[in-house]
């Protein structure tokens, strides 16, 4: 199996979830010498993660798309008592968030992170939805 490759023909990573022992890095192979910088130093949280790629979506909306898929997969990953359902449900709002509905695809996440258990992802996505309820306030 070959990676697929950006136009600066760097690899992407491609991620499998398999039944069984949870989910197998496929590609690129990663080693203790070869790990990103921000491994050695420890893992974002999802929070601080997603806290990143709403930045990207107000600030570069061309990263956001990546930055969401990549969020996405690791919020899968780290739920194990996910559904495909709210996995799917979770991608359509990560998708409309980027749109006129924003706020409210955001609300549709929030529950899901609430739903799940977590307590940061939640809090970025209501300073988020303040902060989107805000400005339309302010336009209208």
């Amino acid at each position: 199996m070959t990676p697929a490759s950006t136009p600066h023909h760097q690899p992407r990573v491609l991620a499998v979830i398999a039944p069984g022992d949870g989910p197998h890095l496929l590609w690129p192979p990663v080693t203790a010498g070869r790990r990103h910088a921000r491994h050695a130093t420890g893992r974002l949280s999802l929070a601080d993660e997603l806290a990143r790629c709403l930045r990207a979506l107000e600030e570069e909306p061309g990263r956001f798309e990546v930055a969401a898929a990549a969020w996405h997969a690791r919020w899968c990953i780290d739920l194990p008592t996910l559904t495909l359902t709210e996995a799917q449900t979770a991608l359509s709002a990560l998708q409309a968030m980027a749109g006129p509905t924003g706020a409210d695809a955001a609300k549709v996440l929030r529950y899901l992170c609430v739903l799940h258990g977590q307590r940061g992802t939640p809090l970025v996505l209501e300073r988020w939805i303040a902060e989107r309820e805000r400005a339309a306030a302010s336009e209208g």
